[in-house]
């Protein structure tokens, strides 16, 4: 196993904002496992009959590397209860929150490689690896078992904070132009791939280089979706980015004004919002979410796992889930080879994008 050791302590200060510590604990809901609560007899006939190789003996985590109710944990928190009944055995969601994604691959990477342990990964996890933030070689010691959904990011405005100012995302980059440096940007992962796509798409808005979008718009950094949220609401940033699943009730009561999806062509779950393809900017990379384990992980273990996720994803629940979180505009299931494929062509592009900025080497 590499571990980048010293390198790790010193890399974390790059993050601001971010928590060293890692807070573990089971995240609450309907769908959270009870420690000592009933479970299932066994796994489903088609789970079963699959994994003849595997047999689940007992609870597996998931590990979700940011906190309760944000986009990562909700994307978990549906598919739990389906492996449960599937699995037969509970499975508990960690959430190990801090340093933008670092601490839960931390926290992964210390556990056992037995087969009941997974961890969420996204393109987060990528940008941390390529700038040796990540306490491991996240390529080399963990390897992909199953993508889960590919959402497009948006970029929304506290209705509170553009009163006076801006109504739209052109108005938003006119008036960023003329008063440089006084409309701020929440964000959870400064260093991810979020970053990359806000300012690939305020650049285009701009017609500056993605070197220069801070020159017009502040960042300020966020521990947690939930005290991001907070501040949107408040008025105290003016915008962020985010799924629009993950705001869709903020949207609805009108606390949120969406400005611009992060796509080709509009959302089929929220028509009425323009797409960065309607203004000619290339900012579509949009955040996926697979599930991961361990490189030496046991292939049986690894196996049953991907072939229990795809029969939980395929799950009405889980499409519903979907549907309601606007999932369906972009092919979210793949299997551990579609996922490796992106993942590699992943590290080229934000290896990119990085050296681009000035950020690495």
């Amino acid at each position: 196993m590499k571990k980048r050791g010293l390198k790790f302590a010193v890399s974390m200060a790059l993050v601001a904002g971010m928590a060293a510590s890692v807070l573990t604990g089971c995240g609450g809901g309907s769908g959270s496992s009870n420690a000592g609560g009933a479970t299932s007899a066994g796994g489903s006939t088609s789970a079963a009959a699959a994994d003849e190789g595997w047999k689940w003996e007992r609870k597996v985590t998931l590990v979700c590397p940011w906190g309760v109710g944000g986009g990562a944990d909700s994307t978990l928190r549906p598919l739990q209860p389906e492996l449960e009944k599937i699995l037969g055995v509970p499975v508990e969601i960690v959430n190990v929150e801090g340093a933008g994604g670092a601490n839960g691959i931390d926290f992964t990477n210390k556990q056992p490689a037995d087969g009941y342990t997974y961890v969420l990964g996204t393109q987060s996890h990528i940008m941390l690896d390529l700038q040796k933030i990540l306490p491991v070689d996240f390529k080399e010691e963990f390897r992909p078992v199953s993508k889960l959904v590919h959402s497009i990011n948006i970029i929304a405005s506290s209705k509170k904070a553009m009163e006076g100012k801006y109504t739209n995302f052109t108005e938003f980059v006119e008036y960023a132009k003329s008063h440089p440096q006084e409309l701020t940007c929440g964000m959870l992962t400064a260093t991810g791939a979020d970053s990359v796509s806000l300012k690939q798409t305020l650049a285009g808005g701009l017609g500056c280089d993605i070197t220069e979008v801070e020159n017009y718009v502040k960042i300020v950094n966020y521990s947690s979706g939930a005290e991001l949220s907070s501040a949107m609401v408040g008025g105290h940033i003016n915008i962020n980015i985010t799924g629009a699943d993950e705001i869709k009730g903020l949207i609805e009561s009108g606390d949120i004004v969406p400005l611009i999806s992060m796509s080709e062509s509009r959302m089929s779950s929220f028509p009425d919002i323009e797409s960065t393809g309607e203004h000619k900017i290339d900012s579509y990379v949009g955040t996926w979410r697979g599930i991961f384990a361990r490189t030496d992980t046991p292939d049986a273990a690894v196996e049953a796992m991907a072939n229990a996720i795809k029969e939980a994803w395929d799950s009405a629940s889980y499409q519903e889930f979907m549907k309601n979180a606007g999932y369906l505009d972009r092919p979210g299931y793949a299997t551990a080879d579609e996922l490796q494929t992106l993942v590699d062509g992943e590290y080229t592009t934000f290896e990119e994008y990085l050296k681009s900025a000035g950020l690495i080497q």
